[in-house]
């Protein structure tokens, strides 16, 4: 009998602790990589905090400094790469900067080296780099995965600590994005890939298991950080295992598309999509108490007001949430709320 098996995306190095910026070109040796001429893409800011020791590390690498973090400018960074003979991308920064990179390296069909300087979301892996069009509006695109991944510990803890709740938020998505997946195998909407599901379901619990018996929790120490990038990481091998962002995107992100279509700029993404679980969770009738306590605990919204809306505001968008992703099929896509449901929910919280 033969033999049935599939091939896993994964970075060939993860590499996550404190001063991890100063050993860059050791990561490499030890896994017998070597580059010649490297783009690397990040701010001023961030070289300025610490990512120009990687810049000294590689003599004098290309360096592009990033501008609006639009498709255009990702277009030109991969042209620029194609006619200069780059061969890897480094990109140091937010996720900002790191869905530039990726766009880019992937349009040139290079390698790229993922080094984060904020845990705001999972894009630290993930196969989606989210960049304005031509029209300012934010477009989500496939991509690929990292080659390698460097998270130093002690540039992560001087993130704001607004990233480092997104970050959790955007983590912890996964719970309520996994009942949605399941939901629509059962309705026979779509097929289930049982692994990357596993596999997202792990990346939130090492954070929930971890934390949510606790009393108090520093945000901003090494301990809930290290738990943070990880699960963030893991989070991102599930959708390149799975072929798209389903295992880590449920109800609770469709609900943060709609307030960025209706009210752009109010809130961080991850922040939006932690008040989206507890919505999704109302409808199901299952966890809200224990999440709700949990988010009190960490500093995560519970209301409306904590990401800048209204009640109103907030109905316009659930309103609109199940438009945002038509291919999906969540329990906002199950209940078909009406304006009045919609209401007592929003009321509820």
């Amino acid at each position: 009998m033969s033999v049935i098996s599939r091939n896993i995306p994964a970075p060939l190095f993860i590499k996550i602790e404190s001063g991890a910026f100063r050993k860059l070109k050791k990561v490499l040796k030890e896994n017998h990589i070597e580059f010649d001429k490297p783009l690397i893409i990040s701010e001023r800011k961030v070289l300025e905090l610490g990512g120009n020791e990687i810049v000294r590390s590689f003599g004098e690498p290309g360096i592009h400094l990033a501008k609006d973090n639009s498709i255009s400018e990702g277009d030109e960074i991969g042209i620029s790469l194609r006619q200069n003979n780059n061969d890897v991308v480094i990109c140091i920064g937010g996720g900002r900067i790191l869905d530039l990179g990726k766009y880019a390296a992937t349009k040139a069909k290079l390698n790229y080296i993922s080094i984060p300087t904020s845990p705001s979301n999972d894009g630290l892996a993930s196969p989606v780099a989210v960049l304005k069009n031509s029209i300012g509006l934010t477009e989500s695109l496939g991509v690929n995965m990292p080659m390698g991944i460097l998270v130093d510990l002690d540039m992560m803890k001087s993130a704001p600590i607004d990233n480092i709740k997104a970050g959790t938020g955007d983590l912890l998505s996964n719970f309520s994005a996994l009942e949605d997946w399941k939901l629509a195998y059962d309705e026979n909407k779509e097929g289930m890939d049982d692994f990357a599901a596993s596999l997202a379901y792990s990346a939130a619990d090492l954070m929930y298991g971890k934390f949510a018996g606790c009393q108090k929790v520093e945000l901003d120490e090494e301990k809930f950080l290290k738990t943070l990038v990880n699960g963030l990481i893991l989070s991102g091998i599930a959708m390149n295992i799975a072929g798209s962002s389903r295992p880590c995107s449920g109800a609770e992100h469709e609900i943060s598309h709609a307030i960025d279509k209706l009210f752009p700029g109010r809130s961080m993404h991850g922040l939006q999509v932690s008040l989206g679980i507890l919505i999704a969770e109302k409808l199901r009738k299952k966890d809200f108490e224990n999440y709700n306590k949990f988010f009190e605990l960490i500093g995560l919204p519970t209301r409306a007001e904590d990401i800048g809306l209204t009640d109103d505001e907030l109905m316009q968008a659930l309103e609109l949430a199940p438009n945002t992703r038509p291919d999906r099929f969540t329990i906002l896509e199950k209940k078909n709320l009406d304006k009045k449901k919609i209401k007592e929910l929003v009321k509820s919280l």
